[in-house]
């Protein structure tokens, strides 16, 4: 039942979504996109080409043909410079074959893509119940000497994943309330559709921020508004970022998540390369979990003899018994997870701590 009614939310949700606030941003795509193509003129490319000229004449001479004729006709530009890819292929009789593939096949493919997307409540919905077997038969694989602290790894990473997905998705909706208000107040074109979007979206890294600067900004210069329209704009989102990043985010998600950007970086890079948008959203809790075994990797090689080889005395040596580093090294790990996840408390606690564990002092009689 709890299955069935996560899955009807997220239904209704989306259904919510494409009744009330695609319309509205699709009406505003279109006044913009109609107010931006009347800048589309044959007297305007040459307009801007000659200012293009007065302020970077190097710029002008090696792309102001390009940027005239882009500007005169757009269609013609894409036709000529974009359309077609073309591939040459030799056959087994020697003969050359060109092969094109224009937006006909991209679009085809496109389609199909979103169709695969159908399925993806009916494996969500068996994912949900079946996943406590999965992981119940997984564990039985796990030799039963080494079951208990494999298994405290396994429960730390299931509050990773708790913690990262009801993190971002309580921050996405302040945050949407944020984008929400300052976008009214500035008068901005479908204010409450780009508000969600950036707000729900910041959970995949800057693609939320970027979209909607563009949507903002674009339905704002379409609306007649100016540079300071813009610039207002981009003071919301700088203002919400700020509060994201230096509130939000450490107070919501903790210290569990305290990843490195570079890994960050390197892991949005990677995760889109191998498995598109689905590889970008899961990068993030993927990095976390694998800090978290990437640790108990470590706390296991530095437990070994091979680490401390001739360097401690043999009383000080580390215990032959590899289910007890195992069980040191697992412990060690869930522990620098907690203090990272409790250090505000851990900060409140010190005082009356500290109070309660002073020594005694007996006064003596003089």
């Amino acid at each position: 039942m709890s299955s069935i009614v996560a899955i009807l939310l997220v239904a209704l949700i989306i259904t919510a979504f494409t009744a009330y606030v695609v319309p509205d941003l699709w009406a505003e795509s279109t006044k913009a996109g109609s107010r931006i193509a009347e800048n589309f003129t044959p007297e305007n490319a040459v307009r801007q080409r000659a200012v293009l000229k007065r302020y970077s004449p190097a710029l002008e001479s090696v792309a102001g043909d390009k940027i005239e004729q882009f500007l005169s006709n757009p269609s013609a530009f894409y036709k000529e410079n974009m359309t077609t890819a073309a591939t040459a292929t030799v056959d087994e009789n020697g003969q050359i074959t060109t092969t094109a593939e224009g937006g006909g096949s991209a679009l085809l493919s496109t389609l199909a893509s979103s169709l695969d997307l159908l399925l993806v409540p009916f494996f969500v919905f068996y994912i949900l119940i079946d996943f406590q077997k999965w992981r119940d038969s997984l564990e039985v694989l796990i030799p039963p000497r080494f079951r208990a602290p494999f298994s405290l790894l396994f429960d730390e990473s299931g509050r990773i994943l708790e913690s990262y997905v009801r993190g971002q998705l309580l921050i996405g909706a302040i945050m949407a309330i944020f984008y929400a208000a300052g976008f009214w107040f500035l008068g901005v074109p479908a204010w409450a559709g780009i508000a969600l979007i950036a707000g729900l979206l910041n959970a995949i890294p800057y693609v939320g921020t970027i979209l909607g600067i563009v949507l903002a900004g674009g339905f704002t210069v379409a609306g007649g508004g100016g540079f300071g329209g813009i610039a207002a704009v981009i003071g919301v989102f700088v203002a919400v970022q700020t509060l994201e990043g230096y509130y939000l985010t450490p107070k919501i998600l903790g210290g569990r998540l305290n990843l490195h950007p570079m890994a960050v970086f390197l892991g949005l890079l990677i995760g889109g390369k191998l498995f598109g948008l689905i590889g970008v959203i899961l990068a993030i809790p993927a990095i976390a979990i694998g800090k978290v075994f990437f640790k108990f990797l470590r706390e296991l090689y530095q437990a070994s003899h091979f680490y401390h080889a001739g360097d401690l005395h043999p009383a000080d040596a580390p215990s032959e018994n590899l289910e007890e580093r195992i069980a040191d090294a697992a412990d060690t790990v869930l522990a620098e997870q907690v203090s990272k996840g409790e250090e505000d408390e851990q900060e409140k606690e010190t005082p009356s701590a500290a109070t309660n564990d002073m020594p005694t002092v007996i006064e003596k009689p003089i």
